[in-house]
């Protein structure tokens, strides 16, 4: 039974990032993970002060991409955490958003699952040793520095229909996206696992990893407003309120009504048609019992790697109270819904 841990941005130190490496494993955590948000801490970095700081879990990036560094540069930083971590890499790879790769940073974006699918070839051949020729370049090239794992795995981040069906076809392992309910989380399970038996693959081989936004309270009442807030912002981005919440057979038209009032500068109005009971299918929130209760229904929809995330300043109590009851996650009888938010 894995269990993940992620690190939110806004760390303050490497005696503090080492801190919280620590307390997780100590815990019981499988791994710790990193994510990359740009303008914000810089996560192979973050990686290699991780590898110095623990024994034991493996050290997990989710995600990279193959627009804002090139697969020699990936397979590279791959390799070397791999070999400082003696072989604890897992490298996610995933396509970003378009708004921040060509709007922000002015990189082509037009052919992006293309390019994701090319680059994980790429760095899967570059890590097992291979010499490898891209694009229209002449003369292949070759790691120096080898892994010690042959090769350390490579995960997919994946939301939609196609993203799915290429993780489950070519990658060791899928990372669904945060604020997914169980229901979505069933749905993208079967799509990966056919993708994996058309590709020849035994599916129970991919690992499905997903994170989960967690809030430890004993009174969520006081977190509702900012919880709604952000579950509203989710739900408004072009085409993914309809695909998670219609995925997982829930009213796909509540996302119409708040991407058009977030459209039209009304975010308060548009937070206020969430209701509590979605906001409760899509985090991971109340006591440590109910917390582990509900991890038990994630992996039970085919979650295999369940990576927890909470706010930095829960982080602590997070490890201290969820720790013990990880390794019994997955016990429970199963459960027939998702209980609602309590208000």
């Amino acid at each position: 039974v894995l269990t993940g841990l992620v690190l939110y941005h806004g760390i303050d130190s490497g005696p503090v990032l080492a801190g919280y490496a620590r307390a997780a494993e100590q815990a019981g955590f499988d791994s710790i993970w990193v994510t990359e948000r740009y303008f914000h801490e810089e996560t192979f970095s973050l990686l290699g002060h991780l590898a110095a700081s623990t024994d034991r879990m493996a050290l997990g990036v989710g995600v990279v991409n193959p627009f804002t560094r090139h697969p020699a540069l990936l397979a590279m930083a791959a390799a070397t955490v791999d070999r400082l971590s003696a072989g604890r890499m897992v490298l996610g790879l995933g396509r970003s958003d378009g708004w921040l790769i060509r709007d922000r940073l002015g990189l082509s974006y037009e052919s992006s699952l293309s390019d994701l699918e090319r680059a994980a070839g790429t760095v899967r051949a570059l890590l097992s040793g291979r010499s490898v020729r891209i694009g229209e370049a002449t003369d292949p090239i070759r790691l120096a520095v080898p892994p010690v794992q042959s090769p350390p795995r490579i995960y997919l981040a994946a939301i939609g229909p196609r993203a799915l069906r290429l993780a489950g076809a070519i990658a060791d392992g899928v990372i669904l996206n945060a604020y997914s309910p169980v229901g979505y989380v069933e749905w993208a399970v079967r799509e990966i696992r056919l993708a994996a038996e058309g590709a020849g693959r035994d599916p129970r081989e991919v690992e499905i990893a997903c994170m989960i936004v967690v809030r430890l309270t004993d009174d969520p009442g006081p977190l509702m407003p900012g919880l709604r807030r952000r579950v509203a912002r989710l739900l408004a981005e072009p085409g993914m309120g309809r695909l998670l919440l219609g995925r997982a057979g829930l009213d796909a038209g509540v996302a119409d009504s708040i991407a058009a009032l977030d459209a039209g500068g009304e975010s308060e109005e548009a937070a206020a048609l969430v209701p509590d009971e979605l906001v409760g299918r899509m985090y991971v929130m109340g006591s440590a019992a109910g917390c582990v209760g509900r991890l038990d229904q994630y992996r039970r929809a085919g979650v295999t790697h369940p990576l927890l995330l909470p706010r930095l300043e829960d982080l602590g109590r997070v490890t201290r109270e969820l720790g013990p009851g990880i390794a019994r996650a997955g016990t429970g009888p199963p459960a027939a819904t998702v209980p609602p938010c309590p208000s």
